[in-house]
């Protein structure tokens, strides 16, 4: 069970205002915990878990937590560290994606104990313009432009729209609808968060204070987790896979994640901390992490049998019975890794050597230079693997 302090301490990056979150934790008063989603996709990945776990603690600690379904706001598009306008999503679209986020948020949170509301409740009806006229008062255009997420959209395409320019006005707003003592959300949502204090002062509320929580990395350990980027770990990768994928993160993340997205004790997550994350030991904890995470949505019988099929494949230096073959067309090293598909760029590929994350027959490729004498095998952390003919 999660405790205050984890509430206060564990995997934070700003609390505004902290002192006012500490007198509302020892006054007794169940607090209501805002956390909004807008359903843009079906599939929730582990960098998705993170505010879902900082939602748990509040819930282990009998506060309330008010899950909020961006059903309106997701056909307008959250502009927050975008550099291109997102596509509108139709109003299906939207219903199919919230129905299978709500299954895959039961994994973490217990839904018997969640409000969850739909922001097209209070956004879509017949006084929408009214609404929208007091909302049009809280914030000035300047504060808008000010905004380091909306100068990059202009600067790299061709100016943000104006829906855009409303999307925080709409997500500060379903603060007032819930009256939200606290809401999180990661460090690319400060601007919003902090809306949602200013919409409700100008609706006569206090306001309420704001948790921002790191963003997870992806296997790659270089920009955060993102489908589109292709350095994910779904909830619902099948279990191999999912225990495949754990194992190819970089050492110096194992301890942000067993932070971020496991039940781990706090007390354990900060021994971990003082431990050089290095050899056996990052490869021990590696193994562990992987077991705690697959087991947390598969089960224990699940988690084991993906453990051993990793154990056969790998570190006893097994080869899948089903591993991909290719040809290769050219001498470098990098513009192979590319062909096979196993990163987009060169570059990426170099930074990827340089993290000593390649290996060719197993052996950790250190140099950019030509490819070996064929054939060989190449791999990319512990689940990219192909043979090269």
């Amino acid at each position: 069970m999660f405790t205050q302090k984890d509430i206060l301490e564990r995997g934070i990056e700003e609390i505004i205002d902290k002192e006012s979150l500490k007198k509302k934790l020892k006054s007794g008063k169940k607090l209501r915990v805002k956390f909004g989603i807008d359903p843009t996709t079906s599939d929730i990945h582990l960098g998705h878990t993170v505010p879902l776990w900082k939602l748990r603690q509040f819930q282990d600690q009998g506060h309330r937590v008010i899950l909020i379904i961006g059903d309106f706001t997701a056909r307008i598009g959250d502009p927050s560290g975008q550099s291109k306008e997102r596509t509108v999503l139709t109003k299906k679209q939207v219903e199919v994606n919230m129905k299978h986020y709500i299954k895959q948020v039961g994994k973490i949170l217990n839904t018997e104990k969640l409000e969850v509301y739909c922001n097209s409740k209070w956004h879509g009806g017949k006084d929408g313009l009214e609404l929208l006229l007091k909302l049009g008062r809280t914030i000035t255009m300047e504060q808008l432009t000010k905004r380091s997420a909306y100068r990059e959209a202009v600067q790299i395409r061709e100016g943000g729209s104006v829906t855009e320019f409303l999307y925080p006005l709409f997500q500060g707003y379903d603060s007032v609808e819930i009256r939200a003592d606290i809401e999180i959300g990661g460090t690319d949502q400060i601007f919003n968060l902090l809306m949602g204090r200013q919409v409700q002062q100008r609706f006569g509320q206090a306001p309420q204070d704001v948790i921002t929580l790191p963003l997870l990395l992806g296997t790659d350990g270089v920009k955060k987790m993102s489908k589109s980027l292709g350095n994910y770990i779904a909830i619902q990768d099948k279990p191999s896979e999912m225990f495949g994928k754990i194992m190819s993160i970089q050492d110096n993340e194992i301890v942000k994640y067993f932070e971020l997205v496991t039940p781990m004790p706090l007390e354990k997550v900060q021994g971990m901390k003082k431990l050089k994350i290095t050899g056996k030991i990052a490869r021990d904890l590696k193994i562990q992490l992987a077991r705690t995470i697959t087991e947390l949505y598969w089960g224990e019988k699940e988690a084991e049998k993906a453990q051993k099929k990793f154990e056969v494949q790998f570190q006893k230096q097994g080869m899948p019975k089903d591993v991909l073959t290719h040809k290769a067309s050219t001498n470098s090293i990098l513009d192979l890794l590319v062909e096979v598909g196993f990163v987009k760029s060169k570059n990426e590929a170099r930074q990827l050597i340089q993290q000593g994350g390649v290996y060719v027959d197993d052996k950790k490729m250190i140099d950019f230079g030509l490819i070996p004498k064929k054939p060989f095998t190449l791999r990319v952390g512990r689940r990219k693997i192909i043979k090269i003919l």
